[in-house]
């Protein structure tokens, strides 16, 4: 995004401040996600006492909402009181190749917000003073607050990660662990993209429990195993090769040192470690790493890095930097590293 790009939002928002769809937006495409509207319309349940059935809400809220949701064009109404989806409505569909409806339904992050002022003052992450709880702990915790995160995750790494990750250079290597991969959305795109490698999916026993194998990861399920641990502790052997999908910005320095030193210990000498991550420019310009630094601090208690930072974390971790290469949308960068020779 160019400065004169930014500098326009920026106004923008700044001019329209008082208008209250600045703060409500976010909330209401929160509530039109959790409910599904989007899916319903496109299933075919178009009009508005159909849709309030089918939802069990009241019908004059629900129009209210709907209201909102056609001005903002995410909906179209034609003719009264029936409804179309829009090609922007199109992301608040969960089987939409463009889905962002887990992102966008993610109210704890939201209430996280609300506290982020505390937050700062006292140097502990917002989200543990809003729910008595870390973020990984509360997921974990509750259920459901689990599965969404694991949607979200899917939504993210099939936007972000997938393309970028399918287009590298496997070619050196020949088994990769995908560290903290969660349900193996970005593991199958990469086994599938280059059908000589071999996959191992690391991650905690709870969320390897809800690994569908029916799934994408069921395509490639021959050449793919799981493996459960804590990365803190230890990371197994036998890949040639650790890939890292915003893995480390969850952490602070002390922590995300801690993981790369235990995929050190794992890989051999002249071992490779690709890092998918958001790198803050240096100096600084309108960027997402910078703007999702903000989010880590309130909601992780981690960080986004420049490229001298992760550079000096993987030095010290018996890393060397070979290469980072930002992405064709100039969002996420892969890190290339090697294992230095003892």
């Amino acid at each position: 995004m160019t400065s004169e790009a930014s500098r326009a939002i920026v106004e923008d928002y700044l001019r329209f401040c008082d208008d209250s769809a600045v703060g409500i937006l976010p909330y209401a495409l929160a509530i039109a996600a959790r409910m599904g509207i989007a899916d319903l319309v496109h299933g075919g349940t178009t009009g508005l006492d159909d849709l309030a059935r089918a939802l069990r809400t009241d019908p004059d809220p629900l129009r209210r909402l709907l209201r909102a949701l056609v001005s903002c064009e995410l909906l179209e109404e034609r003719p009264p009181g029936c409804f179309a989806l829009t090609r922007l409505g199109d992301v608040l569909r969960s089987d939409s190749p463009r889905s962002q409806r887990a992102r966008l339904s993610n109210l704890d992050s939201y209430r996280a917000w609300l506290a982020a002022a505390d937050a700062m003052e006292v140097g502990r992450p917002a989200f543990e003073r809003t729910f008595s709880a870390t973020f990984f702990g509360h997921k974990e915790a509750d259920p459901e607050a689990g599965r969404q995160f694991d949607r979200r995750m899917r939504e993210r790494s099939t936007c972000l990660y997938v393309d970028v990750l399918a287009r590298h250079d496997w070619r050196g290597s020949r088994r990769v662990m995908d560290v903290g991969g969660g349900t193996g959305t970005v593991l199958a795109a990469v086994l599938e993209a280059a059908p000589h490698l071999h996959g191992i999916l690391f991650d905690r026993r709870q969320v390897l429990e809800r690994v569908r194998w029916h799934g994408p990861l069921g395509r490639v399920a021959a050449r793919c195993a799981c493996v459960a641990g804590d990365f803190f502790r230890a990371l197994p052997a036998g890949a040639d090769t650790h890939l890292m999908c915003s893995v480390l910005h969850d952490w602070d320095d002390e922590r995300a040192a801690a993981i790369l030193r235990n995929s050190a210990r794992a890989l051999r000498p002249g071992g490779r470690l690709v890092l998918c991550e958001l790198v803050v420019p240096d100096p600084p310009r309108w960027h997402p790493g910078t703007w999702s630094d903000l989010g880590m601090m309130v909601v992780l208690g981690g960080r986004e890095r420049t490229r001298r930072e992760f550079a000096g974390l993987l030095d010290a971790a018996g890393f060397e930097l070979v290469s980072a290469a930002e992405s064709d949308d100039a969002a996420f960068s892969l890190l290339d590293a090697r294992r230095r020779e003892t």
